[in-house]
């Protein structure tokens, strides 16, 4: 909380997003679930992914390009297997039901992977581990996203930032491993950016494929480990545009600069049910053994503690839910526009 942001609770802004989707024709329970999954974002504190992609959102849902009540299909096509097909619906949406679909699988089979096509952004990836954790399930989350990550040798973007997501079940914050696969977060490029920063000429390359220190000519982003992020951006775009038969790589419909067309995303899914190996109350007492010795190493200089991966987001979450989610004063005044727009009262 900054004197540049003013705080609100997490009931009132789900209220208040549920309540513009509805009004742009989205059905409620599908808006509570893009709510959900956008606060999750804000609670977490990636704030890139929360509440400031609403206008985006509302811009494709009344040019067409997002449909906001899809017809959501679901086929089985093994045991353990299937696709759902999104309809060009929301990607919180789709995702949701292609998590539920994962579960439904593995509670019969002990693993359930589900492919999906024709869907859209779907937001923070950790959503939907969380969710597959905080029933008993490893979860497993990955998108496909548009260009901006310069492979390995190479010198213009080919693949998204494509973020991949690991969730483990515990009886306190989730193990939650949720990254992109570039060297540095496209936020910090744009807060430079904001700020009138330069950036380290290690950060990106410009159209050209050359190194910049100017933000605002960055085309793409270094992957992290250099060979090592490269090789699995390629593997994720693989198991979600491939598999599903989507587009791929530099074919995927921009985000923001191709506002016209469907975005055509695809993701995977994975759900694994830890009983089928062992009592989920003992992957857990086990799990917490190995975090508590984890988390008890002496730090290095500079660092206050060790923390697991999710653990940080996962305290911020508990502060964020008591003290209320910090809202920029800018997005703010955003939001109360789409409000008035929609005849929704902003709470801010």
């Amino acid at each position: 909380m900054t004197d540049q942001s003013v705080l609100i609770s997490e009931q009132d802004l789900s209220a208040f997003i549920v309540g513009v989707l509805n009004a742009a024709g989205v059905p409620p329970a599908d808006g509570k679930i893009v709510a959900d999954c956008l606060l999750m974002a804000n609670l977490s504190g990636v704030d890139s992914h929360g509440v400031v992609r609403l206008a985006h959102y509302l811009r494709r849902l009344e040019n067409g390009t997002i449909n906001p009540q899809p017809d959501i299909t679901f086929k089985q096509t093994a045991p353990s297997l299937g696709y759902v097909d999104g309809g060009d619906g929301l990607g919180h949406v789709v995702g949701y039901h292609a998590a539920t679909r994962a579960m439904d699988l593995a509670r019969t089979a002990g693993t359930g992977g589900i492919s999906v096509g024709n869907s859209s952004h779907y937001g923070m990836a950790g959503f939907y581990a969380i969710r597959m954790a905080e029933e008993g399930f490893i979860g497993l989350s990955m998108t496909a996203t548009d260009r901006f990550l310069v492979p390995f040798g190479a010198r213009k973007a080919f693949f998204g930032t494509n973020p991949i997501c690991f969730g483990f079940p515990t009886d306190g914050i989730p193990v939650l491993l949720d990254m992109a696969t570039s060297s540095i977060p496209y936020g910090k490029v744009a807060l430079a950016a904001a700020e009138g920063q330069s950036i380290p000429d290690t950060w990106a390359l410009d159209a050209e494929g050359n190194p910049t220190t100017d933000p605002n000519a960055v085309a793409g982003l270094h992957p992290v480990a250099g060979p090592k992020g490269s090789g699995l951006a390629m593997v994720i775009d693989i198991f979600c545009s491939i598999l599903a038969g989507m587009p791929w790589g530099p074919h995927i419909n921009q985000m923001y600069a191709e506002m016209g067309g469907r975005r055509e995303l695809g993701h995977f899914l994975m759900a694994i049910d830890v009983a089928r190996f062992m009592p989920l109350a003992t992957f857990k007492k086990n799990l917490a053994e190995m975090l508590t010795e984890f988390t008890s190493l002496e730090p290095a200089t500079g660092f206050d503690r060790v923390y697991y991966p999710g653990q940080i987001e996962g305290l911020r979450r508990q502060q964020r839910r008591a003290d209320g989610i910090p809202v920029d004063l800018g997005l703010a005044e955003e939001l109360a526009g789409l409000g008035a727009r929609f005849g929704v009262p902003f709470p801010g």
